[in-house]
């Protein structure tokens, strides 16, 4: 008997789990952000970041390989933090973290590539809303 209640507190236990994971995973789920990236203060470029499922996809990035990656995030009151490591077969990783505050986003990005020094990046931007 005791094994049975063991084994049933066990499973509760790691289902409970998995389910807070991955509430606190997805709590940035289908917003999209319009951000700019620095280099040392100065715009480099463009990018739109858009989460869904748990997922970070930045679009703008795909022709360098880049793709969707798993977003880890979590909600502290009015704010949300995540961080995200998206990699290109031939272009390295990019290390994204940052915050998101009602409908701003901020952060930092460290693309790196075998070979070649990091570059680090700073970004902000504002969620896009979809047209209704």
């Amino acid at each position: 008997m005791k094994a049975r209640t063991t084994i049933l507190l066990a499973f509760l236990i790691f289902t409970a789990s998995r389910s807070f994971a991955q509430m606190v995973q997805n709590v940035l789920d289908g917003r999209t952000f319009a951000i700019e990236l620095s280099v040392n203060g100065k715009v480099d470029s463009k990018e739109t970041l858009v989460f869904d499922k748990g997922m970070m996809d930045p679009l703008d990035c795909h022709q360098w390989g880049f793709t969707a990656a798993t977003c880890q995030a979590k909600q502290s009151g009015q704010m949300a933090t995540f961080r995200v490591v998206c990699k290109s077969e031939k272009e390295g990783t990019m290390a994204w973290q940052g915050k998101v505050t009602g409908e701003v986003i901020e952060g930092s990005v460290v693309w790196s590539k075998e070979g070649q020094d990091a570059i680090n990046y700073t970004f902000t931007g504002k969620e896009v809303k979809a047209v209704k």
